[in-house]
């Protein structure tokens, strides 16, 4: 027996998840709010006869124990079979060479650095050396209650305070060093990296404190300066506060996305707790990646200068980058050709009044911040006046290469109607004729498009899946062309469906590697197995290793093969989901008449009907696929 099977029969689902939230007992099953949205009636269930869980609200979506506990606890599958295993009290063993010195190391480096922020916190708010840090606070309008919240620090102005504070505690130099604390010297020994600054804590998701940033209180540069990359450290995939938003954000149903510390305690020092800092830097994709996790709604909320203009910029390319997708052809802020995506989230942009850091604004009149976030600009419009903002519009060769960067931007829009919206605005702003702008539009599409050659058909399994099962056979559909992902995407969205997710597959493992592919995908332009190999929980490895190891038998599926064969399998994988989600309101409705309870009777036969006129929908899909398939085999 598995480790993930043996934590499954030894713990309760029933028990599990009323350890998070309150369940009723309803006929055979129990219910509650559901904790992922707000609700006022009950859809969230518990089914002990199958150890799942759905939500038939707003959510949508179930799963096992693992899927509970890695979205209340907004962690990875391996963090979530790792907390399951020791509740359950089965051993887990590193499945990669080398996965158990590396967790020893990152769990030494979080020890270190807690005990540092630790000693920088009472520095901060007993030595005689911090006063000039308190006074620096006490000047930005900081309180103390904030400075404890935040565990805010001082780094006395000493080149070994901290290294032999930590010494003492029994940690080698070296140590201190791979935890990016202290700096080798050339002619030996070490120095502190944080010395005379107000030091910020920086932790992840789950509140361990994996880096440090610090201010300068005098002229010393640079102003900031933070931790070296290290094993637990990424700047580039952290966000300040992230752990004090997360609650927040998911409440609130969306992020706001700042660059400085100070922005981001003054924000929560005022309520608005769903605040988060990108450090000064552009928004990257693991740091999207993070918000993502909680909320597909963000706003932007940058430094209104040039430099903050062009930070929104890079961080909106980011996004377009990281969020679910299906490729389409536009231009950059640049102007480089390349494949965007089609966003399935909504980012919005504040623009801040000049001269003035959110902090700031926050300070003077809070109504004013809140009125600022309310009023974001949709992207596409912010990104419109940004790029136009760049032209000399009394030049006519400046209005057209305007309209030729922002065209491609507009072409993307899904809806006619927003697209005719913003085709108007762009006209209005340039002074031309929509006309002429829907006819530059037009071809440019034209001149973008590429004849494909046409392929012969090889031969087509009569069942996709049959050999490998039908979810391993997806998985491997998308090693071999990652690119399928979107163009399946697309067709559930025309069968007004949701796009393929972990839902559809029923092992926990097959659910957290699609999870896995399918981030990887949103990512990168292909799939490395080098790079697969590498950045997979240690956990899924052994998962990982066996469906790359079915590879070669599809390597004679030709393009056109794998495109019909992912179609079927997408199509076969959602009708599967829709009978099991259908079997199981069916027992809710039974349960109720039992109960004489007429409302419950009625509302879960309301949504069998809704699920079986969406299985109706995928089932004729499904046959046309098949009549497809046919004919392809015919002329083959």
């Amino acid at each position: 027996m598995g480790s993930i099977d043996e934590i499954k029969e030894r713990l309760d689902i029933v028990d599990v998840i009323s350890s998070y939230i309150p369940l009723k007992k309803a006929g055979h099953n129990y219910k509650a709010l559901c904790p992922f949205h707000s609700e006022k009636t009950p859809s969230f269930v518990v089914f002990p006869d199958t150890q799942t869980w759905h939500c038939f609200g707003a959510c949508s979506t179930g799963g096992d124990v693992f899927n509970f506990v890695m979205r209340h606890e907004n962690i990875e599958f391996g963090e979530a079979l790792r907390l399951l295993a020791e509740r359950a009290g089965v051993s887990l063993e590193p499945r990669r060479e080398g996965a158990q010195a590396e967790a020893k190391l990152k769990d030494r480096l979080r020890k270190i650095n807690a005990l540092a922020a630790e000693y920088f916190h009472y520095l901060l708010l007993q030595s005689p050396q911090g006063a000039l840090a308190r006074d620096y606070l006490v000047k930005r309008g900081i309180s103390e209650e904030t400075r404890k919240r935040f565990r805010l620090g001082y780094a006395r102005d000493d080149w070994e305070a901290l290294g032999n504070h930590l010494t003492s505690k029994g940690y080698s130099w070296p140590d201190l060093q791979e935890a990016g604390l202290v700096v080798a010297r050339e002619g030996g020994g070490y120095y502190d990296r944080f010395r005379g600054r107000l030091v910020f804590p920086i932790r992840d998701r789950g509140g361990y404190v994996v880096g440090f940033g610090a201010r300068a209180l005098d002229d010393s540069l640079p102003k900031y300066l933070n931790s070296s990359q290290t094993a637990i450290f990424d700047k580039s995939a952290v966000l300040y506060g992230i752990d004090q938003a997360k609650k927040a954000v998911r409440e609130q149903g969306f992020a706001v996305i700042v660059e400085g510390y100070m922005d981001v305690l003054m924000a929560h020092q005022y309520g608005r707790n769903n605040v988060v800092a990108s450090m000064g830097t552009a928004l990257t994709e693991k740091q999207i990646r993070v918000i993502k996790k909680l909320s597909k709604k963000l706003v932007l909320a940058l430094d209104a200068d040039a430099a903050g203009d062009q930070a929104t910029l890079r961080g909106l390319e980011r996004a377009k980058e990281t969020f679910d997708h299906r490729a389409v052809p536009v231009p950059t802020a640049r102007g480089l050709i390349r494949y965007e995506n089609q966003l399935d989230a909504e980012i919005r942009v504040a623009t801040l009044p000049s001269g003035l850091d959110p902090d700031e604004v926050i300070k003077e009149d809070v109504a004013t911040w809140d009125a600022l976030i309310d009023q974001a600009l949709p992207v596409v419009e912010y990104y419109l006046q940004a790029v136009i903002s760049k032209f000399d519009l009394h030049s006519p060769k400046a209005k057209v290469a305007a309209a030729r960067e922002v065209l491609p931007l507009i072409k993307e829009i899904g809806s006619a109607v927003e697209r005719s919206h913003y085709l108007q605005k762009l006209a209005r702003m340039l002074r031309v004729d929509e006309r002429a702008l829907q006819q530059e539009m037009q071809s440019k599409a034209m001149a973008q498009r590429s004849p494909q050659a046409a392929e012969r058909y090889g031969r087509l399994s009569a069942q996709p899946g049959l050999t490998f099962g039908l979810e391993r056979y997806m998985l491997l559909l998308l090693l071999k062309r990652p690119e399928l992902l979107a163009s399946m995407n697309a067709l559930l969205d025309g069968l007004e469906l949701e796009p393929l997710a972990g839902e559809d597959f029923g092992t926990v493992e097959e659910r957290a590697l699609f999870e896995f592919l399918s981030a990887h995908i949103a990512q990168h332009e292909g799939l490395d197995v080098d790079v697969l190999r590498q950045e997979v929980e240690a956990s899924l490895g052994q998962a990982l290793d066996s469906v790359l190891s079915l590879m070669e038998s599809i390597a004679f599926l030709s393009d056109e093969q794998a495109e019909l064969d992912a179609s079927r399998c997408v199509l076969r994988l959602r009708e599967s989901r829709l009978r099991r989600h259908s079997e199981k309101l069916g027992h809710l409705q039974q349960d109720a008449r039992a109960q004489n309870d007429g409302d419950a009777v009625k509302q879960w036969g309301q949504m069998v009907n809704g699920l079986t006129r969406q299985l109706v929908r995928v089932q004729r899909e499904e046959a046309a696929h098949t009549s497809l398939r046919s004919s392809r085999l015919e002329t083959s």
